[in-house]
């Protein structure tokens, strides 16, 4: 069992790396993938969600990851001919020993391009800082003796593209694009390595049902150019604007169910929990993810809106 652990231990440090995190309800949480998801729904003007994510249950040490996003869009007073956006989004994560922060602003402008159909355009810009738990490794370890015990990198900078409107989506962003190291002058964490660039591409479709019903399958490919991309699917279906119940399913790794309430008017809750297909099943299948939320989901205003132009968007993807 122990050695079984290290091993796990190690390959999660070697994704920490490489990867960035990823969330099973990532149409929730669509702002912390792409900044020009910000601001799609015209109609509301503040959107604040916080989420944590707990992976491998039942390891110590295990990978975690919390997060926190707000974001205030500037509506035009008498032209829809554009619209602005702005936040703030921080996230953290953790993963055995290592840990890793970061702080973002964001600009995003929306464009219609047609009557029914928008384009906006995002960028994330902050600084991640990367550190070391050195209590969690022996005092004589070459990486506790070589590495600083935290340091912060910056810039990060995060672009994102979307096209929207009240029945699809289509996003693209990239991380880890510029400020792609584990060092900041003449510091580093660990050996001398590069971050790779993580590219995301999601598409989604609204499709609406009789009593009350709508359905929206989406897809969520990700790719870090060095390796086969992975894909997770996500098919989730609302009911009467209050109660949402789907599925995801993350290439080999892990299938998912998933609840989403809406508590008030505009208060929402999403939990998911992962069971993982992998080995590391026999020890920890379970990872679960947690999001709450002030934010326009499911408050579309149902059949009548279906056809209706982007003059007077309320798609809350």
């Amino acid at each position: 069992m122990n050695y079984f652990f290290y091993i796990v231990l190690f390959l999660s440090a070697n994704c920490f790396a490489q990867q960035t995190t990823q969330f099973t309800q990532f149409t929730f949480n669509k702002y912390g993938y792409n900044p020009a998801a910000a601001g799609s729904n015209i109609n509301g003007k503040v959107e604040a969600i916080v989420g944590i994510r707990k992976q491998w249950i039942g390891f110590d040490r295990a990978p975690a990851s919390n997060f926190f996003s707000v974001n205030y869009t500037f509506k035009p007073e008498r032209s829809y001919k554009r619209w602005h956006n702005a936040g703030i989004y921080a996230i953290n994560d953790s993963y055995g020993i290592f840990q890793n922060f970061g702080i973002y602003g964001s600009y995003t402008l929306h464009l219609p391009l047609t009557k029914r159909l928008n384009m906006s355009m995002g960028i994330f810009a902050g600084a991640r800082r990367f550190s070391i738990i050195k209590t969690h490794i022996d005092a004589a370890d070459p990486v506790n003796i070589a590495s600083s015990v935290s340091l912060w990198t910056y810039p990060d900078i995060i672009p994102g593209f979307r096209l929207h409107s009240k029945k699809m989506f289509f996003d693209i962003s990239l991380q880890q694009l510029y400020k792609n190291t584990q060092s900041q002058g003449n510091k580093q964490i660990g050996n001398k390595s590069f971050l790779a660039h993580q590219l995301y591409v999601s598409y989604g479709r609204r499709i609406f049902l009789d009593n009350g019903f709508v359905l929206i399958p989406a897809l969520n490919i990700h790719s870090s150019f060095t390796n086969i991309p992975s894909a997770e699917f996500n098919f989730m279906a609302y009911y009467n604007k209050r109660i949402g119940i789907g599925a995801s399913v993350r290439g080999k790794n892990f299938i998912s169910g998933i609840v989403q309430l809406r508590i008030i008017k505009n208060v929402t809750m999403g939990i998911a929990y992962d069971y993982s297909l992998s080995r590391i099943s026999a020890t920890a299948p379970h990872s679960l993810e947690f999001m709450v939320g002030v934010t326009p989901m499911m408050l579309i205003e149902g059949d009548k809106m279906r056809n209706s132009i982007a003059k007077c968007p309320t798609f809350d993807f």
